[in-house]
C-alpha cells in the first residue's frame, strides 16, 4: 500500500533522483511530497505528488525519504513594490528589484515550487546555500530562455523579482514550507508600482 513520504535534501536544498524505469537523474527540492510504492535492493521507488514532476515515477537510495511530515504553512502572500524596491512577506521585508525596462507586470502572480537548480545562482552561493533555488512566477511550466519570470537572489534583474542575496536564505526557508494546496504553488506575489 502506498505511503506518503517527503524528500530529504542536501545542504543546498536539492536531492538527485533517478527516473523510472530509465532516464537521466534530476534534482528535486526538499520537502516535496511523494508516494512511496516499494523498496528493494537499497532503493525506494515512489511517485512525486507535487511540483513540475508531479505524477512521475522515480527511485532514490533508501534513507532520502522521510516519514515525518514537514511543518507546512498555508499559502504565502507576498507584495513586491517596484517603486520602493521592497518585497514584503510574513516574516518581514527585503530589498528587491526588477529590470526597469522590462519590469514584472503589475498584478498577482503564482509562486511555484522550485523546478530545478538554476546556474544563475552560482555566483551567490557564498551568501546563501540556496542561491540556485528559484521560484517560477507563472502558470504551467517555465520555458527556458523565453522571458520567464522568477523570484530569485542576486544583484541584476532581467525582469524577474531579484532579492538581496544576503537575505535570500530566510525568505527561501519560509517559502519552501508554504503550500497553496494545488500541488504546484507555495502562494502568490502581488506586484504594485
Amino acid at each position: 500500500m502506498p505511503e506518503k513520504r517527503y524528500i530529504v535534501a542536501g545542504s543546498d536544498g536539492w536531492l538527485l533522483i533517478k527516473p523510472e524505469p530509465v532516464g537521466a537523474n534530476i534534482s528535486v527540492p526538499e520537502y516535496l511530497q511523494v508516494e512511496l510504492t516499494s523498496s528493494s535492493a537499497g532503493r525506494d521507488f515512489f511517485t512525486v505528488l507535487e511540483g513540475v514532476n508531479g505524477g512521475k515515477k522515480f527511485s532514490v537510495k533508501t534513507g532520502n525519504l522521510s516519514v515525518q511530515r514537514p511543518e507546512y504553512k498555508g499559502p504565502a502572500q507576498l507584495t513586491f513594490s517596484v517603486s520602493r524596491e521592497t518585497l514584503t512577506y510574513a516574516q518581514g521585508s527585503v530589498k528587491a528589484i526588477t529590470e526597469p525596462r522590462n519590469p514584472i507586470p503589475e498584478g498577482m502572480h503564482p509562486i511555484q515550487i522550485p523546478d530545478h537548480p538554476h546556474s544563475g545562482g552560482l555566483g551567490y552561493l557564498g551568501k546563501s546555500p540556496y542561491a540556485k533555488n528559484w521560484f517560477y512566477l507563472g502558470h504551467g511550466e517555465a520555458i527556458r530562455y523565453h522571458g520567464d519570470r522568477y523570484l530569485h537572489p542576486g544583484r541584476v534583474s532581467a525582469g524577474c523579482i531579484t532579492v538581496d542575496a544576503d537575505r535570500w536564505t530566510q525568505l527561501y526557508r519560509y517559502l519552501i514550507l508554504c503550500r497553496s494546496g494545488d500541488g504546484k504553488t507555495v502562494g502568490t506575489v502581488t506586484v504594485v508600482r
